[in-house]
């Protein structure tokens, strides 16, 4: 049976970041061992018993596209990937949940939410960025060689393209980190843009939407890495 990965997202023709997910697929297919095949899976009917379990999926692709039709579906979905060693690649809205979840379930951040979602949430550890990245681009810097990040990309630094208003409070850095998340790469004004958990054999999020940067000439390696290890033939 071919690879299948489950895109957690509510998919939408409106956006384009939808659209550009679904041909980096496409872009990638060369690069690949076997045929995978991808699904979108809507937040409001995510299990993740059923999708791993039942439906055999090896990996999750958590979609730009937030505030989700079901956050805590999407939480549940993380923890699931987290703790059961299951490959975990978020974008945008995906790195904001996936720091939601883990400061709420290892970090013990009860109050955890997102100021666009939640304002009033104890804890925004996902705040409103000071400049929009909306439809920007950065380039990024990556600060810990010995990272999954660094050994997928082999540079220094790299290209991030976006289209988010939101990201990482940085007065909860320090507490993300000394549970066990790493920082990988940070923009010229040190802000977060990318993480990853050394624990996990790949998860992985990214403030920048790789799909964005990705082509038929030169697919995204992030995405074929990702790819990769769902499939269980990663280098």
């Amino acid at each position: 049976m071919n690879c299948k990965i489950a895109i957690l997202g509510d998919f939408n023709p409106a956006y384009s970041t939808h659209h550009a997910l679904n041909s980096s697929i496409r872009d990638i297919q060369e690069s690949l061992p076997e045929t995978v095949q991808f699904d979108w899976v809507s937040t409001d009917v995510f299990n993740p018993q059923t999708i791993f379990e039942t439906g055999g999926y090896a990996g999750l692709w958590i979609a730009p596209g937030s505030p989700y039709k079901n956050m805590e579906n999407v939480l549940q979905a993380i923890t699931y990937t987290r703790e059961h060693h299951i490959p975990v690649f978020g974008n945008c809205g995906g790195f904001q949940h996936i720091i939601i979840e883990f400061a709420k379930n290892v970090c013990g951040i009860t109050g955890a939410g997102h100021e666009e979602t939640d304002p009033n949430a104890g804890e925004l550890v996902i705040s409103k960025l000071s400049c929009s990245l909306v439809e920007q681009e950065e380039i990024l810097t990556i600060t810990e060689k010995e990272s999954l990040l660094y050994r997928i990309i082999q540079k220094e630094q790299l290209k991030g393209r976006y289209y988010c208003s939101y990201g990482l409070n940085e007065q909860y850095t320090t507490v993300l980190q000394a549970h066990g998340l790493t920082v990988t790469a940070i923009s010229e004004d040190k802000q977060v843009r990318a993480f990853e958990l050394k624990t996990h054999p790949f998860f992985l999020g990214t403030l920048f939407q790789p799909a964005l940067t990705s082509s038929p000439n030169e697919p995204n390696p992030l995405i074929i890495a990702f790819v990769k290890h769902c499939i269980g033939t990663n280098d």
